[in-house]
């Protein structure tokens, strides 16, 4: 009887453990893919709407945004040390992982022009703010997260300007296989309005002198396409904001489950394994601009990535 007890209580053992795994995989693989949807199309929707293109480049150069949706989850799940971990653990893959393998993919010697180093100083400067604020104890309290969100904000408006000025060239995508979509997306979109704004005033000509019916039939279903193609990409910006929503939930709560099932803290699990599967995308980033020769990329990559970690996700702890 205490053998088959034994023997029940291995197997819900095993299950749970099969179960925990399977989930955080399958989490895993949706959070990426729900991030590069995500990321697309606000890119999309914001060259149909014409924004300007700065705005398009912060929202998808070195920006975290799966690390956002599994640092917000921990929270609401009361996981500070899941949390922490993860931001924690990513800033030190971003640099020990990412950028190393960068700099090892690189052919030739490797020469960091104005822009790179301009990044490098800034994040020395936070990382170095960070560390001291950390040391003294008092990461956790509000005025120090609200210097840190502010910093952040700061950060942000000058890159945009000097992006916008051309001081600084725009670094790439975290998911690099949607450039070539944004770009021929951006590319079309930049002829539409010139063709809308030709045929409109070609049409208010010939609506004084009597506009042929065919030409204003074409405009209005251009303009209908249009329409069309904005919706479209608010509904895929909506599910790929839902999708990020409940896999950083469902990421965050298996993990909880790992760590508890191997008998590891959260911190540590948050650290190492968490922090690792999250941060492929920008591995991935860091090698393709590595062996293509673009350093630039490479270190705005991945010092974009560990302010948006450190100046954003601390303070929510």
């Amino acid at each position: 009887m205490t053998e088959t007890k034994t023997t029940i209580s291995t197997d819900t053992d095993t299950n749970a453990l099969v179960y925990a795994l399977c989930t955080f995989l399958l989490s895993l693989y949706t959070l990426e893919h729900s991030t590069s949807l995500f990321i697309n199309s606000t890119a999309r929707l914001a060259h149909r709407l014409r924004v300007s293109e700065t705005l398009i480049s912060l929202l998808t150069a070195g920006a975290e945004w799966e690390e956002l949706f599994v640092v917000v989850a921990a929270l609401i799940q009361n996981r500070p040390r899941l949390a922490l971990g993860n931001v924690l653990g990513s800033c030190t893959g971003n640099i020990l992982g990412a950028f190393s393998l960068g700099i090892l993919v690189q052919s030739g010697v490797v020469k960091f022009d104005a822009s790179a180093k301009r990044y490098a100083i800034v994040l020395f400067a936070v990382t170095t703010a960070v560390v001291l604020v950390w040391a003294l104890g008092q990461v956790s309290t509000k005025p120090i997260g609200v210097v840190l969100v502010v910093a952040f904000g700061i950060y942000v408006a000058a890159v945009g300007w000097s992006i916008y000025r051309g001081i600084l060239a725009a670094p790439e995508d975290s998911d690099s296989d949607s450039d070539s979509d944004s770009d021929s997306e951006s590319s079309t979109i930049e002829h539409e309005p010139d063709e809308v704004a030709g045929n409109s005033g070609t049409t208010d000509d010939q609506r004084d002198e009597g506009a042929d019916p065919d030409e204003s039939v074409a405009l209005l279903r251009q303009r209908r396409r249009q329409q069309r193609r904005i919706i479209w990409d608010l509904a895929k910006l909506l599910v790929g904001f839902i999708a990020l929503s409940m896999s950083g939930y469902i990421l965050s709560h298996s993990s909880g489950l790992l760590a508890a099932r191997f008998e590891i803290s959260e911190s540590v699990f948050g650290a190492t394994l968490l922090s690792l599967a999250t941060t492929l995308p920008e591995k991935f980033v860091a090698v393709v601009s590595g062996a293509r020769g673009h350093p630039g990329i490479l270190v705005a990559n991945t010092v974009g990535s560990n302010i948006f970690l450190l100046t954003l996700f601390i303070p929510t702890r």
